[in-house]
């Protein structure tokens, strides 16, 4: 007895240090924040102030969070440390460009070129995050659903990149000078965010309470990454893009708030609810389909006001119906697949009973003969 009041009081004195800890990481990122924020607006040292200012404080920040992932996997096993160690790359991928960029801003002085090698990094950053998502505990429940997750997070971003090209990329393609290659570039960034986006969301949505925290976390940082990359391809595109610029916060507000959750991870086991998911609400199954829906009544409008559609839209809009009759299609063999193994599984043999077995299976049993005594008038 003594022995085990001692091992409990040893765990509690380290989930206080470790509750502590988590505290300081998210105050020193919440202070952090603040003083970027303040930064800029305030223009504090001039222009060339906020270039260092800017650039530094972005690098370090991406360097903290791609620390804290590793430190993270470190004290997980399996999936959870594939989990954490992909992310790491990810944000060391994200650190690389980050200092690829300084490079250019602050060392050559020179404006980043559309696209730059700090877009290999930027861009390379993006699957690595994606292969992070599906290895999370959450989408292992079963492979169909590990399956489904990734046809409707390429739907959703896809019915994006419709919806972006129709009435800000697509205009902004056509009548600016970028070449081909800086307008890829462009619109890699807000499909890549929004797949990595969704896949998260899923993710976050097939969780038990244990291990929410630090993936809420990391939602959070990716979701204002995503913001800033989104509008960043956007100033680029208008040539109204400089460093310094308040975008720039959401890129530090990411890697920070990636950075808190690696530091939450306390090592305890991750899991999906169940083994086999749970029957699909009807919300989830309409939600994906409610941005493909709008991009394609999109087109539709444009042929009706007798728009010009281009190459481009055409082959997304084909995509879209693609991927939704595929994961109709795989919705479809699951159900099937579950109503055979419902009625082809193994029937247990009923109890033994002694005696006359009754006419009928449905035969109420008889009462004893107290109880039917008590009965008789």
């Amino acid at each position: 007895m003594t022995d085990s009041f001692k091992k409990l009081c040893e765990f509690a004195d380290r989930h206080d240090v470790r509750t502590v800890d988590r505290r300081r990481v998210e105050a020193a990122a919440l202070s952090i924040t603040l003083v970027f924020f303040l930064w800029l607006v305030l223009h504090v040292g001039g222009s060339d102030g906020i270039r260092y200012f800017d650039d530094i404080v972005t690098a370090l920040a991406a360097l903290s969070a791609c620390v804290a992932c590793l430190l993270a996997g470190k004290h997980q096993s399996g999936p959870e440390r594939r989990f954490w160690v992909l992310l790491g790359l990810a944000l060391g991928a994200w650190t690389f460009a980050e200092a690829i960029w300084g490079v250019y801003d602050l060392v050559l002085n020179t404006a980043v070129p559309v696209p730059s090698w700090a877009d290999v990094g930027y861009l390379g950053a993006i699957p690595l995050a994606a292969a992070a998502l599906l290895c999370h505990p959450a989408m292992r429940a079963a492979g169909s659903y590990k399956t489904r997750a990734t046809l409707d997070g390429l739907a959703i971003g896809t019915a994006l990149l419709l919806l972006s090209w129709t009435f800000v990329l697509g205009p902004l393609w056509r009548h600016t000078d970028l070449t081909t290659a800086g307008g890829i570039v462009a619109l890699a960034y807000p499909f890549g965010d929004m797949v990595i986006i969704f896949l998260i969301v899923l993710s976050v949505r097939s969780m038990t309470a244990t291990g929410r925290r630090p993936l809420l976390w990391v939602l959070a940082g990716l979701f204002a990454m995503a913001v800033s990359d989104s509008t960043y391809a956007y100033l680029v595109e208008v040539g109204r893009y400089a460093t310094g610029n308040l975008v720039d916060i959401g890129w530090v507000v990411g890697y920070l708030a990636i950075a808190v959750g690696a530091s939450a991870d306390a090592g305890q086991t991750v899991r999906a609810t169940s083994d086999e998911p749970d029957e699909a609400s009807l919300v989830s199954l309409v939600t994906p389909y409610v941005p493909v829906i709008l991009a394609l009544s999109v087109i539709t409008f444009e042929l009706e006001l007798h728009h010009h559609v281009d190459r481009f839209s055409w082959l997304t809009g084909f995509a879209l119906a693609l991927l939704a009759l595929a994961r109709q299609a795989l919705l479809f063999v699951d159900r099937r697949r579950e109503l055979f193994s419902a009625s082809d599984g193994p029937h247990e043999p009923g109890p033994k009973i002694t005696g006359s077995p009754p006419l009928y299976e449905s035969e109420p049993e008889a009462a004893p003969w107290p109880q039917f005594l008590r009965r008789t008038p």
